[in-house]
């Protein structure tokens, strides 16, 4: 029935069409990441959680160049040994594990794996390499790399916590650290990870990205404006920024300046896609614009002519507006494309029963029935209840008789 899709268009339909960004930090935690980096998502009307997009740029390790180096340059770390005093029976059961190697070939092995994905066996040389203690604050790094590829991420921060306790200038651990603070939804302990990396002199669109999302956790409006602000000025073209900041301003009720920020990115960055018009339909509801907002579902359908949910909501939104033949050609068109077969009959069946064009509905209850929609069973019988309460017992029987057949 058409009300079978009456859901709220702001938790619904604007947010399922805002997931080709995806929002929330992310920078390098998986391999197989987006490459929108950090993008902008609500709760999807469909099946989404996360606010949280992961980034394709995949995590970098600490390599064997950059650490003789920095060993070479006295005064700017400290590095710290362990000296271990392990048993026998210690020792048989290590080398039992690990094949005979010198302790300086532990860090390097480990490395090895790592870039042949063996990450569960990377995991035992790093911890090796760090009892060694020559390589122990990129070895914590590199474990910290490891134990995230494994899904451990608690304890992949306690080796990040460790590398910065031991190299408090390591840029890339903070940020790291300050990732996974926001996976564990402490944005408190993100911020000042995040922080920590500007102080050191890092100033990206991901940290301000970042730092964005955390403040806007905690509701605190105009310093998720400030970042997302420095970070399109970094990076005009991240469509996620701009759907963050457009949102801070919907959270404030100003509607026209969210309206203003969409419309610039528009102009702005080549990854505006259809969820954009999506959203400004929502804002220019939201003002009371029906046409406007019509305009806006429009250009998005242009754009996205298979999403069948925005297509459905154009359609209800015609209905509203007291247009249901421009519902009907809609919804038709949308049929073109061999998608969501079942739900559009099923709307194009009311919008007919509606206006009691009984056989025509008829026909696209029956098809959206045999598409998979139960729902459209019972339309067809509510229009076969038409006809018997009308006394054309007849024309009942005849309609009841197709759906005992499902013909």
């Amino acid at each position: 029935m058409l009300n079978s899709f009456n859901y709220k268009f702001g938790n619904s339909l604007c947010n399922a069409t805002r997931t080709a960004c995806g929002r929330g930090p992310s920078s390098e935690l998986t391999p197989t990441a987006s490459a929108a980096s950090l993008g902008h998502v609500r709760q999807q009307a469909v099946a989404r959680d996360s606010r949280f997009a992961r980034n394709c740029e995949g995590i970098a390790l600490a390599d064997a160049n950059a650490v003789m180096k920095c060993l070479s340059q006295e005064g700017k770390f400290s590095i710290k040994k362990h000296f271990l005093l392990p048993t026998v029976y210690f020792l048989l059961l290590f080398f039992l594990a690990l094949p005979l190697h010198a302790a300086d070939d532990f860090f390097f092995k480990a490395n090895e794996l790592y870039d042949q994905g063996r990450y569960k066996e990377s995991v035992k040389y790093y911890r090796a390499a760090i009892d060694d203690g020559r390589y122990e604050p990129f070895a914590w790094f590199n474990l910290g790399n490891a134990l995230v590829q494994l899904g451990k991420k608690e304890v992949a921060m306690v080796a990040y916590k460790r590398t910065v306790e031991l190299l408090p200038d390591f840029v890339k651990a903070w940020m790291l650290l300050g990732d996974l603070y926001y996976l564990a939804e402490s944005p408190s302990d993100a911020i000042v990870a995040y922080n920590r990396a500007i102080e050191l002199g890092t100033e990206t669109d991901h940290i301000h990205f970042a730092l964005a999302e955390c403040y806007m956790k905690g509701s605190d409006w105009t310093l998720a404006q400030k970042h997302f602000e420095r970070a399109l000025a970094l990076n005009p073209d991240r469509m996620d920024a701009w759907y963050g900041l457009a949102e801070v301003y919907e959270k404030l009720g100003d509607y026209e300046y969210a309206v203003k920020t969409l419309k610039n990115a528009l102009q702005m960055t080549a990854t505006a896609g259809a969820d954009v018009h999506y959203t400004l339909s929502y804002y220019y509801r939201s003002m009371d614009s029906t046409r406007l907002a019509l305009n806006e579902m429009e250009n998005g359908i242009m754009m996205d002519p298979e999403n069948v949910s925005a297509r459905r909501y154009l359609a209800q939104m015609y209905v509203k507006n007291e247009s249901p033949w421009m519902a009907i050609f809609t919804l038709e068109e949308g049929l073109r494309h061999k998608k969501g077969i079942a739900d559009l009959n099923l709307d194009l069946g009311q919008i007919y029963f509606t206006q009691k064009r009984y056989d025509e509905a008829f026909e696209c209850y029956m098809k959206a029935w045999r598409a998979g929609n139960s729902q459209g069973r019972i339309g067809a019988e509510n229009v076969g209840h038409i006809f018997s309460n009308a006394g054309d017992t007849e024309k009942a029987e005849s309609l009841y008789t197709r759906i005992r057949d499902k013909k």
